[in-house]
């Protein structure tokens, strides 16, 4: 029998919302949570705001092997919320021994020591025991998780959140695993912040997707985890399902180190390839959630693609990006989550700030207001720098 794969435990925090509810219903009614940096001097870089998470007792640097990273406080807080929702322990998830894996996504991971030790290094103080001081976060993770099986760990830029719950699909249809801890987490700094700064990435003021007058991403950060899990698995548990996984597609247009391919190759073949092993077709698809970053050729090269992967067939198109900021390897994770949420609420968020629309086709809908929707079947969609691209097809599940 074909293995059914479903998710039933989300945990997220971004910007506009600790925890699922406050993150959902904020985003539901286009609440954003860019504001003006606290965490370190912004006024050096094209603009001063960011998607920080609102949290006094997340610390921004660490000065002791004893403290815990920022990244870490996110994902503890996210992965305790997933753990909950989903009914699960550390001591149920090594119920399941090999068969529970763990997927990960990061880009910055725990480098607030290694900002520090920068930061030292320039004003004249060398502390070599700083690389002794580096913590290991991942073994982190599958202790506090119960995962007694392997650990992968996606780098493929702000497409590796999707990319993990993709990896995390196949884990299961393979038979390799029946549960998989799946997520995402990445944190505010100046060093990401630096980096899209040189490259002229960021808007001079709040980022809008999908308008005319779009100039650049703001940086966000943020973390989101799942319980992704056979749907016996589920039932055996009584947990809550939010949605089922139908495929997924990962790809790469090899175009560009920072520049996607105008005419969205990759983006084409990661959506087709989250279809293709289905009978589902893109008239079957109500909603997609964008990777929207709110880049002249990001939201150009997007809407591309939709127009050609979807044709004359009607889809609405939003973006978590304007409320949020663009959270890196975190943002196809906390994506998902949106994604889910709008599935099992039947309810598509708002693009925040779009007054001057782009020229598309009249299929692709781009709603300004909060839609209520009957929605069966919805991609989420990440790319990244270096041509990567991922999609996920999730649907409302049926017994």
């Amino acid at each position: 029998m074909e293995k059914r794969i479903v998710i039933t435990g989300i945990g997220v925090l971004a910007a506009n919302g600790s925890g699922k509810d406050a993150f959902f219903e904020n985003s539901k009614h286009g609440i954003s949570g860019l504001k003006k940096a606290t965490l370190f001097d912004s006024t050096k870089f094209r603009t001063e705001f960011v998607g920080e998470i609102d949290n006094p007792d997340f610390p921004y640097l660490t000065n002791t092997p004893q403290e815990k990273e920022r990244i870490i406080y996110i994902m503890e807080q996210a992965i305790e919320e997933a753990y909950e929702d989903a009914n699960l322990t550390p001591e149920i998830v090594s119920s399941y021994k090999e068969k529970s894996y763990l997927t990960f996504a990061t880009s910055l991971a725990a480098n607030g020591r290694i900002i520090g030790h920068v930061k030292d290094t320039r004003n004249g103080i060398l502390q070599s025991e700083w690389l002794t001081q580096i913590p290991s976060f991942v073994p982190w993770i599958k202790d506090k998780c119960g995962i007694l099986g392997g650990c992968y760990v996606t780098m493929a830029a702000c497409a590796a959140g999707t990319t993990a719950a993709g990896m995390a699909y196949d884990l299961i249809k393979s038979g390799k695993a029946d549960l998989v801890i799946c997520g995402g987490a990445d944190p505010l700094t100046e060093f990401s912040c630096l980096g899209f700064n040189v490259l002229k990435s960021l808007s001079s003021s709040l980022c809008k997707p999908f308008d005319n007058d779009r100039d650049g991403i703001n940086i966000g950060e943020g973390g989101a985890f799942f319980v992704i899990e056979t749907l016996e698995s589920a039932i055996q548990r009584n947990a809550k399902i939010y949605a089922e996984i139908f495929g997924y597609g990962i790809n790469n247009d090899a175009y560009h180190i920072t520049s996607p391919s105008p005419f969205g190759e990759g983006a084409i073949a990661s959506m087709g390839m989250a279809l293709s092993n289905t009978l589902i077709t893109p008239t079957d698809i109500t909603y997609i959630n964008s990777h929207g970053t709110g880049t002249k050729l990001n939201d150009a090269m997007e809407i591309y693609a939709i127009e050609n992967f979807f044709g004359e067939t009607d889809v609405y198109v939003s973006t978590n990006k304007s409320m949020i900021g663009h959270c890196l390897a975190a943002a196809g994770a906390i994506e998902l989550a949106s994604t889910l949420l709008t599935i099992d609420q039947d309810y598509i968020i708002p693009n925040v700030r779009l007054k001057d629309e782009m020229g598309r086709a009249d299929s692709i809908n781009l709603p300004t207001d909060g839609i209520n929707k009957k929605i069966d079947f919805a991609l989420s969609n990440s790319y990244a720098f270096a041509g990567n691209t991922a999609s996920i097809l999730l649907g409302k599940f049926y017994e």
